[in-house]
C-alpha cells in the first residue's frame, strides 16, 4: 500500500495566488494529483497541494495567471535517444522498439544537454487532457529526463541511484562521476520487485551495494519498502529531505513523494 497522499497543502505566509512571475508545476498519475507554486527568481516552493482523484486539490490557491506552466503525467514512455541517431519522423519507431505498440497520445522530445541525446516521451492521453484544458499552455516533462539530470547531479562524488515509483512503475538512473551508466523502466507492484531490479541492475553494472549512493522518490513507496531497501542497500536515502533551501518555510512531511514536482522548478525559466 502507498503512503498517504490524501489532500494536503503547505504555503509560506507570504504566498499570493494574484501575484506575477510565478511557475506552477503539476503532477498527474492515476491515484491523484499534485502542484506546486515556485519563484521564478530562485525556484523557491511558496506553496504545494496533493490529492487523490480527478479533482484539483485547493483549487482556490492556485496561481491565478501563473507565468509559466509544466507537468508531468505519470507513468510515461519514454526513451533516450542520440541526437546523431534522431531524424525528423523517426520519433515512434524509436519508442516503440523499447515499448512495443504504442497508444494514441502526443509524441514529444525534448533535449538532454548533458547527455547529447533527446529523450521521445508518450504521456497518457487523458491525463494529459486534465491539464491541458485547463492550462493550455502548459510545458510537457519528461521524468526520464528529470531522472537523468538528478542522478548526474547526485553522481559527480560517485556513483548513485535515483528509483522513482509510482503506480505500478519504478523509473530508475545510474550514473557517476564520468556520466550516465543506465536509465530504465520496471514493472513494480511491491517493495520486493524494486529490491530485486536495483539489486540485479548494480550486479550487472558491478557496482557494490554498500559503496552506492541510492535515492528514492516518488507517492508508490510504502514504509515497509524502505526497511527492506535499507536492509539492503545501507545508503539508501530520500532524494529529497525538508531541509532543502527550496522547501525552507515549508513543513512537508517525506518531500522526496513529489520529487518529480519539485524539480520542475528548473523549468522556472
Amino acid at each position: 500500500m502507498s503512503r498517504p497522499t490524501d489532500p494536503a497543502l503547505h504555503l509560506l505566509p507570504r504566498y499570493d495566488r494574484g501575484a506575477t512571475g510565478l511557475h506552477l508545476a503539476i503532477v498527474v498519475h492515476p491515484d491523484g494529483l499534485a502542484w506546486s507554486a515556485h519563484d521564478r527568481a530562485d525556484g523557491r516552493c511558496l506553496c504545494l497541494a496533493q490529492g487523490r482523484g480527478t479533482t484539483w486539490p485547493a483549487e482556490e490557491r492556485l496561481p491565478l495567471e501563473p507565468a509559466t506552466v509544466s507537468f508531468c503525467a505519470l507513468p510515461e514512455l519514454s526513451t533516450l535517444v542520440p541526437e546523431s541517431t534522431l531524424r525528423p519522423g523517426t520519433e515512434a519507431g524509436h519508442l516503440s522498439l523499447v515499448h512495443g505498440p504504442l497508444p494514441t497520445g502526443l509524441l514529444r522530445d525534448e533535449p538532454v544537454e548533458d547527455l547529447g541525446a533527446r529523450c521521445v516521451y508518450l504521456h497518457d492521453e487523458g491525463m494529459e487532457h486534465r491539464v491541458l484544458e485547463r492550462f493550455p499552455a502548459a510545458q510537457a516533462v519528461a521524468l526520464r529526463s528529470l531522472l537523468v539530470r538528478g542522478a548526474l547531479a547526485c553522481g559527480r562524488q560517485g556513483a548513485a541511484v535515483v528509483a522513482h515509483r509510482v503506480g505500478k512503475r519504478m523509473d530508475v538512473a545510474v550514473a557517476d562521476a564520468q556520466g550516465l551508466k543506465l536509465s530504465n523502466a520496471y514493472h513494480c507492484t511491491t517493495g520486493t520487485d524494486a529490491l530485486y531490479y536495483l539489486l540485479h541492475l548494480l550486479d550487472a553494472l558491478r557496482l557494490e551495494p554498500a559503496a552506492v549512493a541510492v535515492r528514492w522518490g516518488g507517492p508508490a513507496w510504502a514504509g515497509a519498502d524502505l526497511e527492506l531497501l535499507k536492509r539492503y542497500l545501507p545508503t539508501a536515502a530520500p532524494v529529497l529531505t525538508s531541509a532543502d533551501p527550496m522547501l525552507a518555510g515549508l513543513e512537508t512531511a517525506a518531500p522526496e513523494t513529489w520529487w518529480a514536482l519539485l524539480e520542475q522548478a528548473g523549468c522556472a525559466s
